[in-house]
């Protein structure tokens, strides 16, 4: 199914993370830190998630069941850069950013230690 960009951004993020499951609050709080800051998109990011099978709803989590998800997997890649920014993660100003390359885009920029948290860990093995 086609999806505006921020969506598909949203979208390939949620396959892309190594989470089994996470409650809606760290979800959406996730999407927040990586795609929008706006909760009306938050909110479509989650519904298509839902529609196109990548999250389902059980004992009040969101379980991430990626094997039966139509979208193809495109594994994102860390890109380094050295410039000045502040993290979209934390807001701190950092001379060094990273970001997330999607096949719908670019997210970040993020520091060292925040685009560790993004539940991305098989990245950096």
């Amino acid at each position: 199914m086609k999806h505006p960009k921020t969506i598909q951004k949203g979208l390939d993020y949620i396959v892309a993370m190594d989470a089994t499951e996470l409650s809606p609050l760290e979800t959406r709080e996730l999407l927040r830190k990586t795609v929008t800051k706006r909760f009306e998109i938050i909110d479509q990011i989650m519904s298509a998630a839902r529609k196109e099978g990548i999250i389902t709803d059980k004992d009040g989590m969101c379980h991430f069941t990626y094997e039966s998800h139509d979208l193809e997997f495109y594994k994102p890649k860390i890109i380094h850069s050295t410039e000045i920014n502040n993290c979209r993660c934390c807001g701190k100003n950092m001379k060094e950013s990273y970001y997330i390359k999607l096949r719908s885009g670019l997210l970040g920029p993020y520091g060292s230690k925040c685009v560790r948290k993004l539940y991305l860990d098989y990245l950096f093995e």
